[in-house]
């Protein structure tokens, strides 16, 4: 998304995208919303100017609209994580959101405590549960080469996987066991019934 900036009496705002007209739209049916936004890296490296831009337009709405930006730490992947890059992206994120003259330095720039998804795993195993008993998920076996495989290509649609029609009985069962420890890491993975003919392929 490229987006630019343009002065108003208050300050720099952002010019409008898909993302200000949804909000605008929001706010023109209900004037009392506030937008909430959140930056949520993950703590496995450090910040890279990638980073930097989406904490620009995160905290920039937020600011525009006079909502709030939460601060979220995507820590899914204890493996990759360390506490020295948690600590330095939220230096760099202080740094960046503190260093005019007006910023009031402190304060934290995000709203509240600095959150955890896994602070919310059980509520997203839950939610997981909800998907897999309305008909939404399955449980698939396929391997990563065969996914790739059964994914098509941007001119070719996808297939549906062998496993997609699984019973929701047999979801659950294979869903507690992954939850359990039961299989290896990635003999199965849960996956959403999305249309494998999607012309974004990454949603295949």
């Amino acid at each position: 998304v490229f987006v630019t900036l343009h002065a108003t009496a208050s300050g720099l705002a952002y010019a409008p995208n898909f993302i200000t007209k949804i909000i605008d739209g929001d706010i023109e049916t209900q004037p009392e919303l506030k937008p909430r936004t959140r930056f949520p890296p993950e703590p496995n490296g450090y910040l890279h100017l990638g980073h930097a831009k989406s904490i620009g337009f995160n905290f920039g709405v937020a600011d525009q609209y006079g909502g709030l930006c939460n601060m979220r730490l995507d820590d899914t992947n204890p493996s990759k994580e360390e506490e020295e890059y948690v600590q330095s992206i939220l230096e760099d994120v202080r740094w960046l959101r503190q260093s005019g003259d007006s910023k009031d330095k402190s304060a934290e720039p995000w709203d509240g405590d600095v959150r955890l998804t896994s602070n919310y795993f059980e509520e997203i195993y839950n939610c997981a549960l909800e998907l897999i008993k309305n008909g939404d998920a399955y449980v698939d076996s396929l391997s990563a080469d065969e996914m790739r495989e059964y994914r098509g290509t941007l001119t070719e649609p996808g297939k549906n996987s062998p496993y997609r029609e699984r019973s929701v009985e047999e979801n659950l069962e294979l869903f507690t066991g992954m939850r359990n420890g039961k299989f290896s890491e990635g003999e199965h993975i849960l996956r959403a019934k999305i249309d494998m003919a999607s012309p974004y392929i990454n949603m295949r």
